[in-house]
């Protein structure tokens, strides 16, 4: 898969050190979920991009020092979600469509989130779908399952592409006077234009002028990361009898892989040969 140009997510600290915040400039991931996903309309990949931000931005509050990854699977228009954020800020993702046509994000379901720190040692929580969009299915894991309040905003143009996301948690001593300011910050963010909802922009808005601390400047791609290889090595552990099926009455067989749309071609022989 083609690389194409990177999104970028600035972590920091306001300057009165009472809040966190997280901003992400999306759109190169779009660009990149409608590469990789070419069967998919407008609309869908918008959904699987804001999908891809949260991803992002949730990352960002271990600065990108674990892999992590979100499932999501409900009774929407988007049956099944995934998304995956690797240590070096690479992100795929895959969205599987449903027969709904009443919203993209509906319960009856559930979001899993899944934290591998560099060992590879999982942490997986899981919650029931609540009523709303991605972005409430985030917040009431963070505030269920890592007991943090926050604030995420997430959007996507399916006319343009132009898409993003906000995090913003108020730590523990925020007075209320401040938070006060911060939910008119949060609620004034979908009156910005476009070009004005890009991190550096959105740090600067919460912290209400210059003069954030930033805690780390991060560039991701969407991009893949099958190889020929590694999916052979997955054929081989099938049984014997699924690859017989797999092949059926054919010597060679197309894998497709779900993430970025690549094809690769193998010969029954090569996988038989080490098959279970």
């Amino acid at each position: 898969m083609t690389e194409g140009p990177s999104a970028r997510v600035i972590r920091a600290l306001s300057s009165d050190q009472r809040i966190r915040v997280a901003a992400v400039d999306a759109s190169a991931l779009w660009d990149g979920v409608r590469r990789g996903h070419p069967h998919l309309d407008a609309e869908a990949c918008a959904c699987l991009t804001e999908f891809l931000a949260a991803t992002a931005l949730l990352n960002s509050r271990t600065l990108f020092l674990e892999r992590l990854q979100f499932f999501l699977r409900g009774a929407g228009r988007a049956r099944a979600l995934v998304s995956d954020c690797w240590l070096d800020g690479t992100l795929r993702g895959v969205l599987d469509l449903g027969k709904s046509e009443d919203g993209w994000i509906r319960a009856p379901g559930h979001f899993k989130v899944m934290r591998s720190d560099p060992g590879g040692q999982p942490y997986m929580g899981t919650l029931d779908l609540v009523d709303g969009p991605i972005h409430a299915q985030v917040e009431q894991y963070l505030q269920q399952s890592e007991q943090v309040m926050a604030s995420i905003t997430l959007w996507c143009d399916p006319a343009t592409g132009h898409a993003g996301g906000l995090l913003v948690e108020p730590l523990p001593d925020c007075p209320p006077a401040r938070l006060k300011r911060l939910l008119q910050a949060i609620e004034g963010v979908e009156v910005l234009q476009d070009s004005e909802r890009v991190p550096a922009f959105l740090v600067d808005w919460v912290n209400g002028g210059p003069g954030a601390e930033h805690l780390g400047v991060f560039d991701l791609l969407y991009r893949c990361r099958c190889t020929r290889a590694s999916l052979l090595g997955t054929l081989r552990g099938f049984p014997r009898e699924q690859v017989l099926d797999l092949f059926d009455e054919t010597p060679h067989a197309e894998v497709r892989c779900d993430y970025c749309g690549a094809t690769y071609l193998f010969r029954k022989q090569e996988i038989l040969d080490e098959a279970v």
